[in-house]
């Protein structure tokens, strides 16, 4: 399929499949960055609350069909940001449209689910949304290692921490859900990680997970109790190709300490070590002369969320960035959750084929 956009001087028309929190706080601020970006639509299922949310920010139109919304505002790109359940059913009704397609993480559910999706979207540009390759400080890890300062890596640990669900404070929804959220915090925070590692330091071959629920009830809108079917702390030993191992700790009950939550990456390689914090601001390197602080620019969630639609837009135009998540990232990630979802089933290490 031919580029959604060709003349670079044309306004991209962009469309968002979902009204929660994500595209409020994120999507919509970032595509307002943009100069030849238009957020003429939005999609959702409740026409109302589509409608409601368009209003709030501007949006000129809203639908609650995709198929309606492409036939009418003829889209030069959509960015699908519903429940990763939802969003099998909404790439396959952009497959007949000619629009770019930037799906949020997880693709899918299941690793079934994330192929057909990968399958559907084969012969148009699209990209997985991994937010945290846009921001400088995983750039500047990643370039740390693959300039071999430290040599070959042997060991990686990440531990990515949130507090967002710290105590019973924090109300039961969708995201406490094993139908809508198989491993809980797994398959909310484990895409970003596993994208991560993949990124770092190559294909992972073999994994073994541990994960537990620790607070077992939530209080609904409603008032009533609910009972929490998935995981909110996890750790995941995994294997690369290359021969590293990875030891991942997530957790989003971890306790707050005043900041949002946080990720900190330490790299063993053979001739030293590397270490950052998502709360700092430099990649720290230590080798046989000393240690050094590579300062890095901090950049903002929605400068984050500026350059990444950039990025899509311009992909979307023919001329896509090295690097770029692409919709095969995706599904190699969901390879490993489901790696991950069999070896808490049974218990043992699994091995990917």
């Amino acid at each position: 399929m031919s580029p959604a956009t060709v003349d670079r001087d044309a306004r991209f028309r962009l469309g968002i499949v979902g009204h929660g929190m994500w595209p409020s706080t994120y999507l919509i601020p970032g595509a307002r960055q943009l100069r030849d970006v238009d957020v003429v639509a939005v999609c959702g299922r409740d026409s109302a609350r589509a409608a409601t949310f368009a209003a709030a920010h501007g949006i000129p139109h809203s639908y609650d069909s995709i198929e309606r919304m492409l036939a009418v505002e003829d889209l030069d790109g959509v960015i699908i940001a519903t429940p990763p359940g939802q969003h099998e059913d909404a790439v396959r009704a952009v497959s007949g449209f000619r629009a770019a397609v930037l799906c949020e993480k997880p693709l899918a559910l299941d690793v079934e689910s994330a192929r057909r999706i990968r399958d559907l979207l084969v012969d148009r540009p699209a990209l997985t949304g991994f937010t945290l390759r846009w921001q400088p400080l995983f750039q500047e890890l990643r370039e740390t290692i693959g300039s071999g300062v430290v040599g070959a890596v042997r060991h990686v640990r990440i531990r990515y921490l949130q507090s967002s669900a710290a105590t019973s404070a924090r109300g039961w929804d969708w995201h406490f859900d094993a139908t809508d959220e198989p491993l809980g915090v797994v398959s909310d925070l484990g895409p970003h990680a596993i994208d991560l590692v993949r990124w770092m330091v190559g294909d992972v071959t073999q994994v073994t997970a541990f994960a537990r629920t620790t607070i077992a009830e939530r209080v609904d809108p409603e008032g009533r109790r609910r009972q929490v079917t998935n995981h909110d702390d996890a750790d995941v030993q995994l294997t690369a190709a290359s021969g590293a191992t990875v030891s991942l700790t997530i957790s989003r009950v971890a306790p707050d300490i005043g900041v949002p939550g946080g990720i900190t990456i330490e790299v063993l390689g053979a001739e030293g070590w590397i270490r950052m914090d998502s709360n700092e601001a430099d990649v720290v390197i230590g080798t046989a002369s000393g240690i050094h602080r590579r300062p890095v620019p901090a950049m903002s969630l929605t400068d984050g969320a500026g350059a990444q639609i950039r990025d899509f837009v311009d992909s979307a135009r023919g001329e896509p960035r090295a690097e770029l998540p692409s919709i095969d990232d995706g599904y190699q990630a969901q390879c490993v959750m489901d790696a991950i979802a069999q070896s808490l089933s049974r218990r043992e290490s699994v091995t990917l084929t």
